[in-house]
């Protein structure tokens, strides 16, 4: 016996209640359906219907054995379109929304190659900070910076993030800051702060580097604000001030020397939690070969730990 066939068979002919129309259905003949059945029950050593001139009922055995059988034609179709999907060319358009400063920095220099790589790929990338609605904005793929995702969408972490403060050696030299970002001379005085606006003024949240202390609020007094990384990033370079940036922005400047920390046994966080870089798409039983495809090549070209941390 085809124990595949035979639950088919078994399936189809409970939903239509009829082994001719499940014969039909399968395009196989109506003998071929009832010998199914008949040795499905033999192998089972149930009834599986009770058998009538208005049709087909399942029996109580039946009627269990359905909901098992039903769910193994499921995967079973989902483990073969999986399976299908492997050898097939990535095609298609694939919309991609990143953060802005982080796209352009770690996003962009890597897409000829992803093109190249793809040939019948194209590529729509918007840049958005904001939380978007992936389905309604028709988006297929985003990458987001923050606390984990929901649990209404697939989420993979593509890189950890730290957060420290940094000032110009300039500035740093001028200004003669303290060790401890909790020390009162930060909160009345302000010291130069350069403020991430999307904050709205709630302050930082600091622990000590390593730790896994508590993240504690920072009240910070400050004086100049602006809502984007990269701005932040100039206005520490030209001696606005310290600004607390991400690793991924800051390791270039910090190689070259431009920058330094501030407080450099302290990590800082925009929530009072760790936060991660991540790749976020739709829920759905087959992630398409396109969106699988950027997914693995972007993983490969950060790494792990991801090249700004080499």
């Amino acid at each position: 016996m085809n124990h595949f066939s035979a639950i088919r068979t078994f399936v189809s002919a409970a939903d239509l209640k009829s082994f001719s129309a499940a014969a039909k259905a399968l395009n196989i003949e109506v003998s071929t359906a009832s010998r199914h059945i008949s040795e499905l029950e033999e192998y089972l050593q149930v009834t599986l219907f009770n058998r009538s001139t208005r049709g087909l009922t399942l029996t109580e055995s039946g009627d269990f054995f359905y909901s098992h059988a039903l769910q193994l034609l499921l995967q079973w179709e989902e483990a073969r379109n999986l399976t299908s999907a492997m050898d097939k060319q990535p095609t298609g358009l694939l919309r991609i929304s990143v953060p802005g400063t982080f796209g352009r920095l770690h996003v962009m220099p890597f897409m000829e190659e992803f093109l190249r790589l793809h040939p019948n790929i194209s590529l729509d990338i918007s840049f958005n900070d904001e939380v978007q609605d992936l389905i309604e904005a028709r988006i297929d793929l985003s990458i987001r910076i923050g606390v984990l995702p929901d649990s209404t969408i697939h989420a993979r972490k593509l890189a950890s993030q730290k957060r420290y403060a940094w000032a110009s050696a300039e500035w740093i030299e001028k200004n003669l800051p303290p060790d401890n970002p909790r020390d009162p001379e930060v909160v009345q005085k302000g010291l130069n702060i350069i403020m991430f606006s999307r904050l709205h003024g709630t302050g930082w949240h600091a622990r000590e580097s390593g730790s896994e202390e508590e993240w504690l609020r920072v009240p910070i007094n400050y004086r100049f604000s602006v809502n984007d990384s990269a701005a932040m990033l100039y206005a520490c370079c030209h001696h606005s001030g310290i600004a607390i940036l991400p690793d991924w922005l800051s390791w270039q400047e910090e190689k070259s020397g431009r920058i330094k920390k501030v407080f450099p046994g302290w990590e800082f966080s925009m929530f009072p939690s760790d936060t991660a870089i991540w790749i976020v798409y739709p829920q759905k039983k087959i992630v398409s070969h396109k969106v699988r495809s950027f997914i693995d090549f972007i993983v490969q070209k950060i790494g792990d730990p991801p090249y700004w941390k080499i």
